[in-house]
């Protein structure tokens, strides 16, 4: 039997000379010493180094934009457009709340009993779903009537005079409040608390990134994705962009949008803080948005993207070919390789199944007949040798 030089390959092929010689009549000899060999799975390593060394500097190193990118100002300034507008939307939503609350007021007008009132807050909550609860607050702070969850007005606390405010700053969940008061009653007024999730997805624009709404304290009070309540913006920058919004002197207050550049990030923000008229803009909220430039349409950072995926596409095309490779064809081989050392060493017992219908399932199968062979030829042979023993105690 011709052996090749290394590998499984060459394991089979001394197998099959020991086993050829068997057959002719020779006892199982040992099997020479083993020597390391340069086998598939060896091959299948280099192969891996070789495909990950092409494909690491394109998802690492190659065609990164870096600093130098050039970000047109037609994109600062809409972002800056965006968050004017947003944060428009938001004040005009928490007006018609209010206006909501008024309306509410003046249908509750003169009447008395908590049933007639329960009813008229149940329908104005079925109507709108701005709304976390309604109720009705006398002079003194006991709740006449609600509807929806329970109110977090403190026990004494009258209505407030704001007609907008938020309760609750030490919580986990900000709790804006509107008030309106009741005609003719003498201090009392409808309270409404507005969903946290209302005011939420009112920020949820796509193409503007993280959003979120600050107060005048800069603590952030809503947002598009997940957030802590009552906490800092994150980053010095984004605060000092929220505070170029104010009012200074002899200004008034006006969006704003900024690149910022720190190395190789860069980033798009804007502020717009609440401007015109209505009972939201005694809060003094701020609309700010930040984006990384790398998420928008520049050139630079689209040959980055292509680049990246062209780095990530080998590297899976890698694993997924050298794991089928290593599954079908070098595990059986290996196994093969080490059944047919066992045969060649004596073992006749062991049944060789093939895996597969391929070239290794073809060696098995041979290597099986030739396993039926030996173990035939031993039989006749061990037969051979008792028959004399047995005829002379006859």
């Amino acid at each position: 039997v011709a052996v090749p030089r290394r590998g499984e390959a060459a394991r089979i092929g001394a197998a099959l000379e020991r086993l050829r010689r068997q057959l002719l009549g020779e006892l199982p000899q040992p099997a020479a010493p083993a020597r390391r060999r340069f086998g598939a799975r060896s091959l299948l390593a280099v192969a891996g180094v070789l495909l990950l060394v092409w494909s690491g500097p394109l998802l690492l190193m190659l065609n990164r934009a870096g600093d130098t990118v050039v970000v047109p100002q037609q994109m600062v300034n809409d972002q800056r457009e965006r968050t004017d507008t947003l944060s428009d939307r938001v004040r005009r939503a928490l007006n018609e709340g209010h206006a909501d609350l008024m309306s509410v007021a003046s249908l509750i007008g003169d009447r008395t009993k908590p049933s007639q009132m329960t009813e008229v807050l149940e329908a104005t909550m079925n109507e709108h779903e701005r709304y976390e609860s309604l109720y009705v607050l006398d002079a003194q702070g006991n709740v006449l009537a609600r509807s929806g969850h329970g109110p977090h007005n403190e026990k004494g606390e009258g209505p407030s005079a704001q007609p907008i405010r938020v309760l609750d700053d030490q919580g986990k969940k900000p709790v804006i409040v509107g008030t309106a008061e009741l005609p003719g009653r003498q201090g009392a007024a409808v309270v409404g608390e507005f969903r946290i999730d209302f005011l939420n997805s009112l920020l949820k624009r796509p193409g503007l990134g993280d959003v979120r709404v600050v107060d005048a304290e800069r603590r952030v009070i809503g947002g598009n994705t997940g957030y802590l309540a009552f906490h800092k913006l994150p980053g010095n920058r984004l605060d000092e962009l929220a505070d170029g919004t104010n009012q200074k002197v002899g200004m008034s207050p006006r969006p704003s949008g900024v690149l910022f550049r720190d190395g190789g990030d860069i980033q798009i923000a804007a502020a717009a803080p609440f401007v015109g008229g209505g009972a939201a803009k005694s809060l003094g909220w701020t609309v700010v948005s930040w984006q990384p430039a790398s998420s928008l349409a520049i050139p630079e950072y689209s040959l980055q993207n292509r680049t990246v995926l062209a780095g990530l596409l080998g590297i899976t095309a890698a694993a997924a070919c050298l794991g089928w490779l290593h599954i079908v064809v070098v595990r059986p081989l290996r196994d093969l390789a080490r059944q047919a050392e066992s045969l060649a060493d004596g073992d006749r017992k062991t049944v060789l199944f093939p895996r597969h219908h391929d070239e290794v399932g073809a060696v098995a199968r041979s290597l099986e007949l030739i396993r039926q062979q030996v173990q035939s030829q031993q039989r006749k042979r061990d037969g051979g040798a008792r028959t004399p023993a047995g005829a002379g105690r006859n």
